[in-house]
């Protein structure tokens, strides 16, 4: 169980990693493991505290910047970037935790605030700003729904402006303001079984075993929900390959791209291995992968995967497949998946921080990288061969754009129809269109279920 750790310790680490996340634009999931790592002795206890205190902090941002705002009458960024993110975790504990009282979020955070600055002002600021937002924090008041939809969904549910009137604008104000509340949920823990290792069923009794209660997922076969997640690092069933970590709407592009034994598959961007290592499952590890990506870190991790999960037929290669590939030049491939990087609006639940990075000229500048990543692998496709273009995104430019643009220059490839392809149970997945598209109404279901926000094209090359 390990030994107790005093919670100001983990509000430290909290704090250092909202500063990392803020200062060098890591990833909070990245930054927690990291520290999961570097503190064995940590509780199960102490270890859902930090995930609570840096993934709300970071979902709630918008909102607590304005309530810090209106106790200090400074814009959060005329404040210190340290001192904000000591004000920004103190806040959070205030106005969403009630299982924290008050006073204890105000005197931690004024002791982290001695620690940290070693300054009697600094620690008096964040004594008055935290305990003016206490009195103030049942006294919060947002403009009407009915009349001012995005400033409402903006400040109440802590997204940003630009983003919120893009969502009404496709969606509408109902729908939109269902989105913004569900990416401030916790997204369900969704493993995919090893079938190479084991079976769904058969491992539903190792979990149980191990005190972890799951249930299927109702469209992919090889997909569980557990109810709670297991510390993976000590987790037996993960160490020894029995699953790998994967929203089941990742999980369905590889049956989308439907790949056999013994063919030759590309994965243009492949890391962290999730759907090239699904494809070798379901080719039963005959055959061959090739699965790219640009930095050798994020190879090294498609790498561990494979040997954790016992799979040998992806060979790894660091390269940016927007560039010419002399190493591809030998090869013509039955199937390709594009995964493309995205601006990830699809998966804000899990990764809070994109939130307040995106830019509204985002979409249109990650265009021409998907359009050029498309462009650059599409000749090594075989005739007949198939090729699924896929991004975990809610944005037309990066999506239905990207495809149509492609298709208008590349007479030899034409869209196939999913709804003619996929299961009769996977209809509610599949567009009018013949895209897979699992936002927005299956990224708000309900709070223990709910799908990223993907989207896919799948395409047959004709000649």
């Amino acid at each position: 169980m390990g030994q107790p750790t005093a919670f100001d310790e983990v509000r430290m680490q909290a704090w250092k990693i909202l500063r990392q996340v803020e200062d060098s634009r890591s990833f909070a999931d990245h930054s927690l493991d990291q520290t999961f790592a570097k503190n064995p002795h940590w509780r199960p206890l102490d270890r859902a505290f930090l995930l609570e205190l840096v993934l709300g902090t970071l979902r709630w941002r918008g909102r607590i910047d304005l309530a810090i705002h209106l106790a200090s009458k400074y814009p959060e960024k005329n404040i210190n970037s340290q001192l904000i993110q000591l004000l920004r975790l103190g806040a959070y504990q205030i106005l969403f935790l009630d299982r924290v009282p008050d006073s204890a979020a105000v005197n931690e955070s004024v002791r982290l605030a001695k620690a940290i600055f070693k300054n009697e002002k600094m620690s008096a600021f964040v004594n008055a700003i935290l305990r003016a937002i206490a009195r103030k924090k049942n006294q919060e008041v947002f403009p009407p729904f009915t009349s001012h939809p995005i400033e409402y969904i903006t400040q109440a549910l802590s997204h940003p402006r630009w983003m919120v009137e893009r969502w009404v604008k496709d969606f509408g104000p109902e729908l939109t303001q269902k989105i913004c509340a569900a990416n401030n949920l916790r997204p369900p823990f969704t493993v995919r079984v090893n079938t190479l290792k084991t079976s769904r069923e058969a491992l539903r009794e190792k979990l149980k075993a191990a005190g972890i209660d799951s249930f299927p997922t109702p469209f992919s076969p090889e997909g569980l929900i557990l109810k709670k997640g297991p510390f993976l690092a000590e987790d037996e069933l993960f160490q020894k390959g029995m699953y790998f970590v994967q929203d089941e709407a990742s999980q369905v592009i590889a049956h989308l791209l439907d790949p056999r034994p013994g063919e030759r598959v590309l994965d243009a961007c492949a890391a962290p291995g999730g759907k090239s290592t699904h494809l070798a499952q379901l080719m039963e590890d005959r055959g061959e992968i090739i699965a790219l990506d640009l930095h050798r870190p994020k190879v090294e991790v498609i790498q561990e995967n494979c040997r954790r999960l016992g799979i040998s037929t992806i060979q790894t290669f660091q390269t940016d497949a927007i560039q010419p590939l002399p190493l591809l030049a030998q090869f013509i491939f039955d199937r390709i998946l594009i995964d493309a990087p995205c601006t990830g609006l699809g998966i804000l639940h899990r990764n809070p921080e994109v939130k307040w990075r995106r830019k509204p000229q985002d979409a249109r500048r990650l265009q021409g990288l998907q359009m050029a990543l498309l462009e650059n692998v599409c000749s090594r496709l075989k005739k007949e061969g198939v090729l699924v273009y896929s991004t975990c995104t809610m944005t037309r430019e990066e999506n239905d754009y990207v495809v149509e643009d492609f298709l208008g220059r590349h007479k030899d490839f034409q869209v196939e129809d999913l709804r003619f392809i996929v299961p009769e149970s996977w209809q509610p997945l599949v567009d009018e269109k013949g895209f897979l598209r699992t936002y927005p109404e299956m990224i708000i279901l309900r709070e223990n279920y709910r799908l990223d926000g993907f989207f896919a094209a799948r395409m047959k090359k004709k000649w």
